[in-house]
């Protein structure tokens, strides 16, 4: 089956390029991807971008099929749990039809909490399809990985004014302290997380430390066994993985990420860690991006602003 048909898009391609969704001709179209086959993460998904009540986006969804893909004459094996570097490289290749897909949404959001090649690739794609069409208006494609971080830098970041403040002298500046951090699960996720974010804000010191990142703490669970594992042990291990999370830091810890699409929904135990290594007001102060819904804002954000 093709992706044309496997999918019920709402627009063919002549009403996403003619009609205007910012004067309320249409609605946006965002096509949401997830790269592994479970579609119970994908449904998992759905509640949590329709409780952001954007009356005038239509999401769509996509999941990698469960049998092998062939790209280029050799054939890609599925993948149920992606759990580590090589595996999100993979899966990039399950999602190769989605290419075909490009004329008919305005932007896309790849949910892997991974430096996801698949995000560059459909931004390669957008490119190509722009300078073919002039006329085509702007297209938009982010991973929840890019767009946790680039939420979570705007809840930490900040300068002020040095005290004490005198208006008759010369005033100061400086970077207020505050740092945000990832809860993901395996272990083999610590080390590429740390280096996407390094890569992602493009350090240039050599030890690739910054005031800003706490670094990365995990579950011991895959994606799949976040939802396959007795509830309450779930809990405790996010809780105490957060609570690491913020032990370990040199800095305040400001903000917490959720460092998998398979943990969407489950920050209450996020603020459980926090509440108990911060207390009850301090760790109810730590602000938690769930990079689905900071990816979704990102897209119509930027599709809203005509960026």
């Amino acid at each position: 089956m093709s992706p044309q048909t496997s999918l019920e898009r709402r627009y063919d391609v002549k009403e996403i390029c003619t009609l205007n969704p910012r004067k309320g001709e249409r609605k946006y179209s965002i096509l949401i991807i997830n790269p592994n086959t479970s579609t119970h993460m994908t449904e998992a998904l759905k509640p949590i971008l329709a409780s952001m009540n954007y009356t005038d986006v239509h999401f769509e969804y996509f999941t990698a099929p469960d049998s092998p893909v062939l790209v280029k004459g050799v054939k890609n094996e599925p993948i149920a749990s992606i759990n580590n570097a090589e595996e999100s490289c993979s899966s990039a290749l399950n999602c190769w039809s989605v290419r075909e897909l490009v004329p008919y949404y305005d932007a896309f959001l790849v949910a892997c909490y991974s430096a996801h090649p698949f995000v560059g690739q459909l931004r390669q794609d957008i490119q190509s399809t722009e300078e073919n069409n002039p006329t085509t208006r702007n297209k938009y494609v982010t991973g929840i990985f890019e767009a946790s971080i680039t939420a979570a830098l705007s809840l930490v970041s900040g300068f002020a004014l040095e005290r004490p403040i005198n208006p008759a002298e010369r005033l100061h500046k400086y970077q207020e302290k505050g740092s945000f951090g990832i809860v993901t699960t395996g272990s083999a996720w610590k080390d590429e997380l740390i280096h996407g974010v390094q890569g992602a804000l493009g350090y240039g010191d050599r030890d690739g430390s910054s005031m800003h990142f706490a670094g990365v703490e995990t579950t011991g669970l895959s994606a799949i066994e976040l939802h396959t594992t007795d509830p309450e042990e779930v809990r405790q291990r996010i809780v105490e993985a957060t609570r690491n999370l913020l032990r370990n830091s040199e800095s305040r810890v400001k903000a917490v990420c959720l460092g998998c699409a398979g943990m969407a929904g489950m920050e209450e135990a996020v603020r459980e860690g926090c509440e108990q290594e911060y207390g009850i007001l301090e760790g109810g102060r730590v602000r938690i991006v769930d990079g689905v819904v900071a990816g979704a804002g990102n897209l119509i954000t930027a599709l809203k602003a005509g960026f």
